[in-house]
């Protein structure tokens, strides 16, 4: 009985541990985006700061201009948040796999306790039955 219930604890304890690669493998994927969209916004503000100086503009495009780079900026910076926050969330799913792989390791270290008492259990029975035959045995000879 106490073996099924540490069986079924480390049956969730693995689902869990799935899940948490699962989500660190889905995080790490937006991380891949996020790196991918602030290198393509850093390659649009180089060609924009490109067009800004080489040659000269009228006032109305260098505005334009100007209030683009601004937004690209503030792309680049919100895109840089999200950046540190994902990576965050990642080192604390990492964590929570560490503590669940601990778990695990108790778990482990448990069900081989139980089944080695369960064993010594049945060889203490199978000695006590095998020895109650030796006296029924013994007693038919006398």
């Amino acid at each position: 009985m106490l073996k099924d219930r540490i069986e079924k604890i480390i049956e969730v304890k693995e689902r869990q541990m799935e899940d948490k690669e699962r989500e660190i493998e889905g995080e790490k994927t937006r991380l891949e985006t996020i790196n991918k969209e602030l290198q393509v916004t850093g390659d649009d503000i180089d060609r924009n700061y490109d067009k800004l100086t080489a040659k000269g503009m009228m006032g109305n495009d260098f505005t334009v201009i100007t209030d683009y780079l601004d937004y690209l900026e503030n792309t680049r910076q919100t895109l840089n948040d999200e950046k540190e926050l994902i990576h965050e969330k990642i080192v604390f799913l990492k964590d929570e796999l560490v503590g669940l792989m601990k778990e695990m390791k108790m778990l482990e270290t448990l069900r081989t306790k139980v089944m080695n008492e369960l064993k010594k259990s049945a060889n203490r029975r199978e000695q006590k039955l095998l020895d109650d035959i030796a006296l029924r045995i013994e007693e038919k000879k006398c």
